[in-house]
């Protein structure tokens, strides 16, 4: 293996990583949103309060956060990819897989937002319908 080729698959093998790690984040926040639901509801939660706040949408703006700090973290990294040439080595590869890793964290993140919305807005449980 030539020096060449050694020092191109970290990198390519990171940005990859980034795509699965955006999808990743995605999921563990949907799942995060589904059992702070189920536990407000099952246990009584819905209407209880913190600092003031009501436990769910703090909860779930809290798992927002929590999840979107590491996803612009990944958008971040994989834009900085962006700017190098088109092809290494002959291989387009390095650029399509960092584009990629910022699209899916960029994606990743919109998804994130749109499910934390109606937490927002809607009541916990049904409550008050």
């Amino acid at each position: 293996m030539s020096g060449h080729a050694a020092s191109r698959g970290p990198r390519a093998t990171v940005a990859v990583l980034a795509s699965a790690g955006g999808l990743a984040l995605w999921a563990l926040h949907f799942t995060l949103i589904y059992a702070i639901n189920a536990f407000a509801c099952e246990r009584g939660y819905e209407g209880a309060r913190l600092l003031g706040l009501p436990w769910v949408p703090m909860m779930i703006g809290l798992a927002t956060l929590v999840v979107a700090v590491p996803l612009l973290l990944i958008l971040r990294g994989a834009t900085r990819g962006l700017g190098g040439p088109v092809t290494e080595g002959g291989q387009a590869e390095p650029r399509f897989t960092s584009w990629f890793a910022a699209a899916v964290a960029g994606y990743s993140l919109l998804a994130v937002l749109f499910q934390a919305a109606p937490s927002l807005v809607l009541p916990a449980c049904g409550v008050g319908y």
